[in-house]
């Protein structure tokens, strides 16, 4: 018989978990030669420190993470890289009923995050002006792609965190709770504590990810350096199980089955009807009000999986933007390189070679520039990118790391 071989993974129960799930249960991973277990953990920061103890070999962690473990972000532990982009988007700002009639009255238009931006600044303002507390938005992790890409557009719109909002952890199962008791305003965070929400009648949905950029990665397959040079083989084996699985639960026809093993109570342990939203794209905004929201959740084609290392460097400006590290990183090679390289491209590509599937041939790209989707070079014909534009229809240049004419 084949050599099989065991690889612990741990996933928080958000839908951005469904690549893995589906690797394991619909025998991707066997496939293989990969036992694969799952370890359900609360949230991102528990499956974090399960991968920084070594208690589990691979991990389903926001995008962001495998950077800030590069850079030294808030002691993050080291020598983590992403080496498989799990998921693009999937997660939506969710507010409640009292905080609503306060944006609409501010002019709020949904799903419109300029809007939605526009409207914040001036509630935000008028709280201060009253003294009143600002707003508390409650994300997964404050290393996430949420985060970053609220602050990003909020920011845009000079809605700062620490002035005029909040912002705490809270694990995924509690959110919808936290937002209809009162202890927080809105959520911002994966499926499908957003549309619990607003299908029990708690709230509303004023945008999602996908709007604020098109296509971000959500979450990210996370590994420690040494392991993955340690067992590169049974590695890229399980990057070609999960790139078969992605494409497996983009398949609509799958939909209905999915939702029903993600539901189970070893997984996100939720009703079913919460999770179809988020597969189908299609999105209830309110009770009375269902939107259809264009690649909203994706797991395959036009490179999804891919780890552009552009999109690393974009979270690494980020980081500097907001002083969470030092502003001499963004002049500094070493450090540079070092966030670039947190996303591994070079493993990814050789695990795809017997799939014989379209791979992008460079690890860099302008980030925002493709408004449709077009046909580009790749290691094998076939491949096409975009959209990925930022809801302010600005450019990312990831060799001068800034947008656009930015400084």
């Amino acid at each position: 018989m084949p050599e099989r071989h065991r690889i612990k993974a741990g996933f928080s129960p958000t839908i951005d978990c469904a690549v893995l799930i589906a690797a394991a249960e619909k025998g991707f991973a066997a496939d293989e030669g990969i036992d694969l277990d799952l370890y359900r953990q609360p949230s991102a920061s528990t499956v974090l420190s399960a991968l920084g103890n070594d208690d589990i070999h691979v991990a389903h962690l926001p995008a962001p993470v495998p950077v800030g473990s590069a850079v030294g972000l808030d002691d993050l532990p080291a020598n983590i890289v992403g080496v498989f982009t799990l998921s693009l988007g999937g997660s939506a700002t969710t507010v409640s009923h009292d905080f609503y009639d306060e944006l609409y009255r501010e002019g709020l238009k949904l799903p419109d995050p300029g809007a939605f931006g526009r409207a914040m600044a001036r509630v935000c303002a008028a709280r201060r002006t009253e003294g009143r507390k600002p707003p508390v938005f409650a994300v997964e992790d404050i290393v996430s792609t949420p985060l970053y890409t609220l602050r990003y557009l909020l920011g845009s719109y000079g809605v700062l965190l620490g002035r005029d909002m909040e912002i705490v952890e809270a694990l995924p199962k509690a959110m919808p709770g936290l937002l209809e008791s009162g202890e927080v305003d809105a959520l911002c965070a994966a499926e499908p504590a957003g549309s619990a929400v607003v299908l029990g009648g708690n709230g509303r949905i004023v945008t999602t990810g996908a709007l604020v950029w098109h296509n971000a990665p959500e979450k990210i397959l996370a590994v420690k350096t040494p392991w993955a040079e340690n067992n590169a083989a049974v590695l890229e084996a399980l990057l070609r199980a999960l790139y078969r699985a992605g494409e497996w639960c983009a398949n609509t026809t799958n939909i209905e089955e999915l939702a029903g093993i993600l539901a189970a109570p070893q997984y996100l342990d939720e009703n079913g009807e919460y999770l179809l939203p988020a597969l189908t794209g299609y999105i209830s905004t309110s009770l009375k009000d269902m939107q259809r929201f264009q690649e909203f959740f994706v797991t395959s084609a036009k490179a999804a999986n891919f780890p552009w290392q552009s999109q690393a460097l974009w979270f690494f400006s980020q980081m500097v933007r907001w002083g969470e590290v030092s502003a001499d990183y963004r002049k500094d090679a070493a450090m540079v390189e070092a966030a670039r390289n947190a996303y591994r491209p070079d493993i990814f590509r050789k695990a795809m070679k017997p799939l014989f599937v379209p791979v992008p041939g460079a690890n860099l790209k302008l980030e925002g520039t493709l408004k449709e989707p077009v046909h580009v070079g790749a290691s094998r014909t076939g491949l096409v990118l975009g959209p990925d534009c930022f809801f302010d229809g600005r450019v990312f240049d990831p060799e001068r790391l800034a947008m656009d004419d930015e400084i």
